[in-house]
Parts: C-alpha cells; sequence; structure tokens
C-alpha cells in the first residue's frame, strides 16, 4: 500500500510540478462542478505554452513578410545640409560668365574662401522595383511560407502536451480521492471493531493483544489516509493551476470517482498508419524538407543579380552661388534633377556564397534524419501505448475479482474476529489485502486511462486546432 501511494504520488507531483512551473495563475473562478471536457478548454485558452507557439508562428508570419518586402519597391532618401565656398563672379577670370572673342580662362579657385562661406542643402532619393530575380525571391518565399506551416505545427504540439497533462492530473486527483474515501471507509470498520474489543478486554473476555494489533492496524491506515490526502491536494492543485484557477479558489470536479474509459478499437497497424498521417511532426518533418529544399535553391541562386526599374532624383540649393544651365559644366551645389532608370545590381561573394550553400545543405541532412526518426520512433510510441493499455485492461479485469474476493475476505474476517474464531493478526492481514487490493484496483484504472490518453496523443486523435 505504501509503495503505491508513494510511486504514484511521486509521478503525479512531478507530472503537475512541471505543468504549474510554466502555467501562472489566471484570476478566473469556477462556480460550479466541471466536465473534464470543460477543463481541458479552459487549460488549452490559458496555457503561455501554447502562447508562446502562436508567438513563433506570428514570428514566422513577419518573416514572409519581409521577404515580400525584399521583392517589393524601395525607397531610398538623403536629406543634408553643409558648409560650401560663396562664389559670385563668373566662372571665368576676367568676373563674369561671357567669354570674349579675345579669349578667356576658367577660373581655378574652386576651394578657395576668400568671398567666405555659405549653407548648402541638398537632397537624393531613388525609387527602385525589383523586376526578376531569377527566382530567388520566389524560393525564399516559398520556404517562409513553409517555415510558417512548420511553426503552426508546434502549436499543434504544445496542445496535446496540455491535453494531456490536464487528463493526468483530472484522473489522479479521481485516483487518490477514491482511495482516500476507501481507506476512510475500513477505518470506520476497523475503529467499530476495535472499541467493541476494547470493552471485552477491559471485562476479560477478549486478550489485549488483539486489541493491540487493531490499534496498530488503525495506525497504519491513518498514515495511508494521510499520505493519500497529500496526493489528492497536490492534483487539485496542479489541475487548478493548469486551468488557471488561483489556488486558493474552491474548485470541484463533476466526476463522482475514477472509471476506465473507453480502450481503442482500431488494430495496431490502423493506428500507426493514422498516426502517420495525423502527427503533427510527421507534418513538419515533411513539410521541413521542402521548406529546407526552397532554401537551397533559394541560396544557390544569390550568385546571380537582380534586374531593376526605377526613378532617381536629387537637387542642391547654396545661397551665394549661381546656377548654370551649361549642359557641360556641372554644378553641383545649385542643381536638381529627375530620371527613370533601368539596371542590374550583383553583390557575390563566392567563398560566402558557398559557406550558405553548405549551411542549408547541412540543414537539410539534419531535417532528413530527423524525419527518418520520426518515422521509426513514431510507431514504437504508438505500440507502446497500445500494448500498455490492453494489458492494463486486463489487469484491471484481474484486479476488479480480486477487489472483490478481498472485500469478502476482510467481511468475514471481520465477523469471524467479533466471534472469536481468528486472531487480530489473521484479521490485519485480511484488512491489509482488501486495502491493497483496492488501491491497485484504483491505480490500474488511472494507468490504463492515461495509456488511451497516451495512444490518442501517439496517432494525432486530439484536438490539434
Amino acid at each position: 500500500m505504501k509503495h503505491v501511494l508513494q510511486t504514484f504520488g511521486r509521478g503525479l507531483a512531478l507530472a503537475v510540478g512541471v505543468a504549474g512551473a510554466a502555467l501562472p495563475s489566471l484570476s478566473q473562478a469556477v462556480d460550479r462542478p466541471i466536465t473534464l471536457e470543460e477543463a481541458t478548454e479552459l487549460a488549452l485558452s490559458s496555457d503561455p505554452r501554447i502562447d508562446e507557439q502562436k508567438a513563433n508562428v506570428a514570428r514566422a508570419q513577419a518573416l514572409i513578410e519581409r521577404v515580400l518586402g525584399e521583392g517589393g519597391p524601395r525607397v531610398s532618401a538623403n536629406l543634408y545640409a553643409g558648409l560650401a565656398p560663396k562664389a559670385s563672379d563668373g566662372i571665368f577670370t576676367n568676373g563674369t560668365n561671357t567669354c570674349p572673342p579675345e579669349g578667356c580662362t576658367l577660373r581655378d579657385d574652386g576651394l578657395d574662401l576668400d568671398e567666405g562661406v555659405t549653407v548648402t542643402t541638398g537632397l537624393t532619393a531613388t525609387i527602385i522595383q525589383p523586376l526578376y530575380s531569377f527566382g530567388k525571391f520566389e524560393n525564399y518565399k516559398r520556404a517562409a511560407d513553409l517555415n510558417r506551416d512548420v511553426s503552426a505545427a508546434e502549436v499543434s504540439i504544445a496542445r496535446g502536451e496540455t491535453w494531456l497533462t490536464v487528463r493526468r492530473a483530472w484522473w489522479g486527483l479521481l485516483t487518490a480521492r477514491d482511495t482516500r474515501r476507501m481507506l476512510e471507509g475500513v477505518r470506520r470498520q476497523v475503529v467499530k471493531t476495535r472499541d467493541r474489543m476494547q470493552a471485552k478486554a477491559e471485562r476479560g473476555d477478549a486478550p489485549m493483544s488483539d486489541l493491540y494489533a487493531l490499534e496498530t492496524g488503525l495506525g497504519n491506515l491513518d498514515r495511508y489516509i494521510a499520505q493519500a490526502g497529500s496526493v489528492e491536494a497536490v492534483a487539485l492543485d496542479g489541475l487548478k493551476t493548469i486551468i488557471g484557477v488561483p489556488i486558493d479558489e474552491e474548485l470541484e470536479v463533476a466526476e463522482r470517482g475514477i472509471e476506465p474509459i473507453d480502450g481503442p478499437s482500431s488494430s495496431l497497424q490502423d493506428l500507426a498508419e493514422q498516426a502517420l498521417a495525423h502527427r503533427p511532426e510527421m507534418f513538419m518533418a515533411e513539410t521541413g524538407q521542402e521548406a529546407v529544399r526552397s532554401l537551397i535553391e533559394a541560396r544557390k541562386r544569390d550568385k546571380y543579380p537582380n534586374v531593376y526599374a526605377g526613378l532617381a532624383a536629387g537637387g542642391a540649393y547654396t545661397p551665394g552661388r549661381e546656377r548654370l544651365d551649361n549642359p557641360y559644366i556641372h554644378q553641383p551645389l545649385n542643381n536638381a534633377y529627375a530620371t527613370p532608370v533601368i539596371g542590374v545590381q550583383w553583390e557575390f561573394n563566392p567563398g560566402v556564397h558557398r559557406a550558405r550553400v553548405s549551411e542549408a545543405e547541412a540543414q537539410m541532412q539534419e531535417v532528413v534524419a530527423k524525419s527518418q526518426l520520426a518515422r521509426q520512433g513514431i510507431p514504437f510510441q504508438v505500440a507502446e501505448a497500445y500494448h500498455e493499455s490492453v494489458g492494463l485492461d486486463q489487469q484491471i479485469e484481474a484486479l476488479a475479482r480480486t477487489r472483490d474476493n478481498s472485500r469478502r475476505w476482510m467481511v468475514s474476517s471481520f465477523m469471524d474476529f467479533q466471534a472469536g474464531l481468528i486472531d487480530g493478526g489473521k484479521l490485519a492481514d485480511a484488512v491489509r489485502a482488501n486495502t491493497e487490493a483496492q488501491a491497485e484496483y484504483f491505480r490500474a484504472i488511472n494507468d490504463f486511462n492515461m495509456s488511451v490518453a497516451q495512444l490518442a496523443v501517439a496517432t494525432g486523435d486530439y484536438p490539434q486546432e
């Protein structure tokens, strides 16, 4: 009995503790008994682990928008202000902009500051629209789309973990509560018998050793009741935490006791095929391979240029300097221009290009290995949960017979003890056998229900969206 409660309690505390560390309490009180389905919905709506994966989906969507932006129009502008030398006497040494017949000489004092300095301002801007990228943008876009789908599958996996955690706490609570109630019922019977035995012992009609045997049994029952109550409290607080109910709030479950749920109705082969078709991990593996293939192709095409069209414009204004309209003489400090452009942009570093392609190819090898691991491991996970559920179902049938017989043994032992046909030691053996059989029966139901739930997760048969 002690081993049963300790093992069950450690497993439940570990499972609920891990979930509780990730799930903060939310201020939502529940004012009526809830069902397992309602508890599941509350948990799925308040689990930050699911929200974390949804944030990754949003991040993947942002990457798609970034890729689309790379293929869209690009605007570049630069507004500046600075200092420039003043110039007011024309472009020729004669102080004018006109060359006389006898000849003239262009000025060469452009950097002199004899006339002082003035402020110059200007603006340069370009609007560029990529026209053709030799497939780079298309492959990067496809890789980003598939990456978002992979992130969405991570949300489904997180939902499966929450779905399973709720059931672990739920059935753990029912198992611990049923065990405690059973022990309390046995204790009441032992107390009644102890009281009668005490009266007989005081009259000298019964040996004191039988009374001490009953007292010893009561002490052990009290210890097991306390242990079962502790496990029950942990399970209840864990369930509150998972569904977002503050621990100091009251919470009642609608089910009166733990009962076996329906076991698998399909063959192992059908379940394995279902898992390979519906598990989000398989979708992630296949989609991940497609995403990396597109990434590799995009990286390979990075060596090609981008063809673009657009508009380039600019201008500058500097007080104190004249504007020149001569097509052969450029005045950068007093001018304006605008022109449509078409061109080819090419940035290529062979060493970096090879490294980026090799990195993507290595990532492809990793994804392929994970896909192979999933194809090997998922059928085993299905088989493990399936065989466990079948074996536990058989255990429940055997333990049900053992439980009934041990109860009959205990009841008849109480009667024989009161009649003086057996001593306290034999009664204690019957009580111990009954309590252990009852506790093992409840634990087998809990383990069976969890194995069926594990099988549902292993086959993808749970609410993924």
